[in-house]
């Protein structure tokens, strides 16, 4: 039985809803799932801000989507290590994601298959580098020996891992159905916070939170655009210095909802929404010369509101649960320190969550 077997056909869409995500890497087979019910069928709803824990969390507790956050960490640190640019890591580890999605029970190598992803994603930014420099600085990070020059790694050693890694991305390619189409938010996000006028604090901010993006299937959910505005709202409602200035969508998204004037508030916001066009930021007409932070600015470029929220949520989420769960321990993070998320980012948001949970206690008004 080849490795290749049980991929879906080539047939791939830019972006997958969270739920049909769900559905593959829960598909018979594919694992076990505490939502089946008593048929034994899956079942696929989409989440919202209300869905229970268990449900939210669904995707990271996948066996195969702590493999991919564990693979996302080293492919970080076997890039630096080649000194590859931004793009070309998060390339990688969007290609690690789609390939656990499509087959969450392969039984390829976890390094090989790392490996391939930036092998791969290194010729789709055309940041090429040679193969066995790649290898060797695989090796070198992978391996249990006193760390070294990776040139120095014999070529008897790299060819031994070159049909293995060949495998993996071969498996890759036939994972993304061979489209090599790319689009990254950096470059957008960039833009946004130079129209936005944010401070160098929060844009850099920003741009961490941006990039832990990546160790999660966020980018394979939406377009570049909500995950470059995702990042920025998220930023700036971190440095807000009261709660009521925080956005609405991004407490709701928390699960904090204040008073009966916030609920009344957060009511008339989602009936504005549900009559507003929620078309891709591709489609948006005429995107604004600047950003005003206190206003619902996303819409402009074409963003939905419950994008927006859905975004906050799955972010805030994956730092909750990756720096607490059996994913990081602490043998981990000492070893890995170089390919992590943010720890500071991750501990800031947890205070931040703390903050306005408390603040719920007492009347809040809501932001107008």
């Amino acid at each position: 039985m080849s490795i290749l077997d049980g991929i879906p056909g080539n047939n791939r869409h830019p972006f997958m809803t969270r739920s049909y995500i769900v559905s593959l890497l829960y598909r018979e087979g594919s694992g076990s799932r505490a939502g089946r019910d008593r048929n034994g069928t899956q079942a696929h709803q989409n989440a919202s801000s209300t869905t229970a824990p268990s449900e939210r969390h669904e995707i990271f507790d996948h066996p195969a989507m702590a493999t991919a956050a564990k693979s996302c960490v080293f492919i970080k640190k076997l890039a630096l290590s080649l000194c590859f640019p931004a793009r070309t890591i998060s390339t990688a580890q969007l290609l690690v994601h789609k390939s656990y999605i499509f087959q969450a029970n392969t039984s390829i190598n976890t390094t090989d298959l790392a490996t391939a992803c930036l092998f791969v994603a290194a010729k789709m930014e055309e940041t090429i580098k040679k193969i066995r420099d790649i290898l060797a600085h695989s090796y070198m990070l992978s391996s249990s020996q006193p760390k070294g020059d990776p040139q120095s790694v014999p070529a008897s050693v790299t060819d031994k891992m070159r049909p293995g890694v060949l495998v993996a991305e071969q498996f890759v390619l036939n994972a993304i159905g061979f489209d090599f189409r790319t689009s990254h938010p950096h470059h957008m996000y960039v833009k946004m916070a130079k129209l936005a006028g944010v401070s160098q604090a929060t844009a850099a901010a920003g741009w961490h939170i941006l990039a832990d993006a990546y160790y999660t299937t966020l980018p394979i959910q939406y377009p570049s655009a909500v995950i470059a505005a995702g990042s920025l709202c998220l930023a700036w409602n971190l440095d807000c210095s009261s709660p009521q200035d925080i956005n609405r969508f991004v407490r709701s998204a928390l699960g904090i909802t204040g008073d009966s004037a916030f609920a009344r508030a957060e009511s008339l916001d989602r009936r504005r929404r549900n009559s507003t066009s929620d078309s891709y930021p591709e489609q948006a007409q005429k995107p604004p010369r600047k950003i005003k932070m206190t206003d619902d600015w996303w819409i402009d470029f074409g963003i939905s509101t419950d994008d927006m929220q859905s975004f906050v949520r799955q972010i805030a989420d994956f730092y909750l649960l990756f720096f607490n769960s059996t994913v990081a321990s602490a043998e981990f993070i000492e070893k890995n320190k170089a390919g992590l998320p943010s720890s500071d980012m991750s501990r800031r948001i947890g205070q931040w969550r703390m903050w306005l949970q408390n603040s719920s206690t007492t009347p809040v008004s809501p932001k107008t």
